[in-house]
């Protein structure tokens, strides 16, 4: 039997995330089952055992790989901007951006998962590590500012960056529903100038 490279199979396995990320939101965790799964992906259902030993365990796959490395893309697509403000702008721009053209997929995973972690306190546990990883990010840059004397002094960074996650989370799942008032560049702008009001001293304002 000719070996199957390490290249090989992450490619397989990424196949199989992919088929089962848009299974999951087609039909919903519960719902879908992994003959389903292994439908989309072209394969059989023992090829998707011998990877993902559980239906389970491809939905905490997903939440740790394709939701949990959020705050790791945001440091990267943000690492060079050395302004605190303009970097946390950049951080609503790139969030705006992903739900409009990058990864609208993500969004209705994100619906998914948090309807799952209800009931599932694995999937829970994996929320909570991507807020607390986003949080802890977004946090840094607000205390980098403070230190600077580019925002308030007496703001809390942690406090303001859940807000703002949460805020931000809201938007997604309202914006997957496909709800008809949102329109994601007001409100990415609207945004914005709430942090300016609330972050920036009385003479940064004007900027």
């Amino acid at each position: 039997m000719p070996r199957v490279s390490p290249a090989h199979m992450e490619r397989r396995r990424e196949a199989i995330l992919n088929a089962a990320m848009e299974v999951f939101i087609a039909k919903g965790y519960q719902v879908a089952t992994v003959g389903d799964i292994a439908q989309q992906a072209g394969l059989s259902v023992g090829a998707i055992y011998r990877y993902f030993p559980t239906k389970a365990d491809l939905m905490l796959a997903l939440v740790r790989e394709r939701l949990g490395r959020a705050p790791a893309l945001f440091a990267r697509l943000t690492a060079r901007v050395e302004d605190p403000w303009e970097r946390l702008v950049r951080c609503v721009e790139l969030f705006t951006a992903a739900l409009r053209v990058r990864h609208p997929g993500t969004g209705r995973l994100l619906l998914v998962t948090m309807a799952e972690a209800v009931q599932n306190g694995e999937v829970r546990r994996g929320l909570h590590d991507r807020f607390a990883g986003l949080a802890d990010y977004v946090a840094g840059i607000i205390a980098e500012g403070v230190a600077r004397g580019r925002f308030r002094p007496d703001v809390d960074p942690r406090t303001v960056a859940a807000l703002l996650l949460s805020m931000a989370d809201g938007v997604a799942v309202y914006w997957v529903t496909g709800a008809p008032d949102l329109e994601l560049n007001a409100m990415g702008q609207s945004l914005v100038a709430m942090l300016r009001s609330y972050l920036l001293p009385e003479p940064l304002l004007k900027e």
